[in-house]
């Protein structure tokens, strides 16, 4: 196992949820502008999404350093590494503090969930005590409940990815818009609603699965059943990852920006393998946002 450091603990809680919120912050932004009837920006759903991906992924990173962190009792930096922890907690506090200052509504929950136990045992007893009392307790012996974790269910993550992408933060901004009474009836050329919906949930599931060939060595030793796993055959991923890519543009093949995103995805399909660079990965995240500024800075935003 390698040796905790403060510069991964830096990289992880602070660094890639910060660099990775960032096409939330692009995508909403996007949507916030062609959404709006006046052709403005809202700042409160990018406010929402941004500040929803950085407590999921945030939470995530540091439920896994902690978990590290106290099985690594030889660690010469253990005090100086614990602060860190601190500053974690206290970004992630300040960007719920923000979350709740923009608005009630959030997609934050179906991220967290991805890696957080369900016990059944649990739902049993909170539905006994609902039910009622009416029989006693009759103290049977207790016995081990089943355990489900939603990341060990095939291809969930990458569900997750890209319908908190595409459907969640069109969701945010509109139920925004549709509130302040700024929502237009009809898209500037060359988006649509669909195109939005579409292109972000293929976009970031495509990304999600990107990221599970990456780690398809570590996955299949421990059993995680990843699409590249369930496939079992790094290949095979990635034609079916450029043929997603493919049929996206070729479905919105009049909007330039959607064609050149798809291209550049599918071009990094092919780059990117389980040897590349973690921080690689980050071009993948991002093929969206790319194209978005480009579309923003011909608008003079």
């Amino acid at each position: 196992m390698s040796i905790l450091t403060i510069a991964k603990l830096a990289d992880e809680l602070f660094l890639r949820p910060i660099v990775i919120s960032m096409n939330s912050l692009v995508l909403s932004t996007l949507m916030s502008f062609v959404m709006s009837a006046n052709g403005s920006i809202d700042w409160r759903p990018i406010t929402i999404c941004v500040m929803s991906d950085i407590l999921a992924m945030g939470a995530d990173h540091l439920k896994d350093k902690e978990e590290e962190f106290s099985s690594d009792r030889n660690n010469a930096n253990k005090s100086r590494l614990a602060s860190w922890f601190i500053y974690a907690r206290t970004f992630l506090a300040a960007s719920a503090a923000l979350l709740a200052l923009a608005l009630s509504q959030s997609f934050v929950a179906p991220a967290l969930l991805w890696t957080t136990p369900i016990s059944f045992k649990k739902f049993a007893l909170i539905s006994r005590r609902l039910l009622g009392r009416f029989g006693g307790d009759k103290h049977q012996p207790s016995t081990s409940a089943p355990v489900l974790v939603i990341k060990r269910i095939p291809g969930m993550k990458a569900i997750f990815n890209g319908i908190i992408r595409g459907c969640g933060i069109y969701t945010v901004v509109l139920s925004v818009l549709s509130g302040s009474g700024n929502l237009t009836n009809t898209l500037p050329s060359p988006w649509s609603v669909v195109q939005l919906i579409v292109w972000s949930t293929v976009n970031r599931s495509c990304h999600a699965i990107m990221t599970d060939v990456r780690d398809f060595e570590d996955d299949m030793k421990a059993g995680v059943p990843t699409i590249p796993v369930l496939l079992g055959s790094i290949l095979k991923t990635k034609i079916i990852l450029t043929t997603c890519h493919m049929l996206v543009m070729l479905a919105f093949i009049e909007n330039p920006y959607i064609m050149g995103s798809c291209l550049f995805a599918a071009v990094l399909v092919w780059i990117l393998g389980k040897n590349s660079p973690k921080k690689a990965f980050l071009f993948s995240s991002h093929s969206q946002s790319l194209f978005i500024i480009w579309y923003l800075l011909t608008r003079h935003i």
